[in-house]
């Protein structure tokens, strides 16, 4: 039986954001899911999952025209949700090759 990861295979500051107003948070990259864990309700329920298996697309974005620190990650019934990381490009490269297999 395959033993249960119990840390991220990746985890970096990000802020879920809906082009005007951001939530900040951690997303963080398991085995079989990607979570968005909100910093100021650490103790909740409320996480954003989204299965690895659902993913279609994920493309990095300009923040405000300025900056390439965004990452968009969308499902494949066309819902997404948009991203702005620390480390966008280590987190996507994380999460192509684990889409990948």
């Amino acid at each position: 039986m395959k033993k249960k990861l119990h840390t991220p295979i990746f985890s970096t500051p990000a802020s879920l954001w809906d082009g005007a107003s951001q939530l900040s948070g951690n997303l963080e990259l398991w085995e079989t899911e990607v979570v968005f864990r909100l910093a100021d309700f650490k103790d909740s329920h409320l996480n954003l999952r989204i299965p690895l298996a659902d993913i279609e697309k994920v493309e990095e974005y300009l923040v405000f025209n300025v900056a390439k620190n965004g990452l968009k990650i969308q499902d494949r019934e066309g819902r997404y949700d948009l991203f702005v990381l620390e480390d966008v490009r280590g987190f996507k490269l994380r999460l192509l090759a684990a889409l990948a297999g």
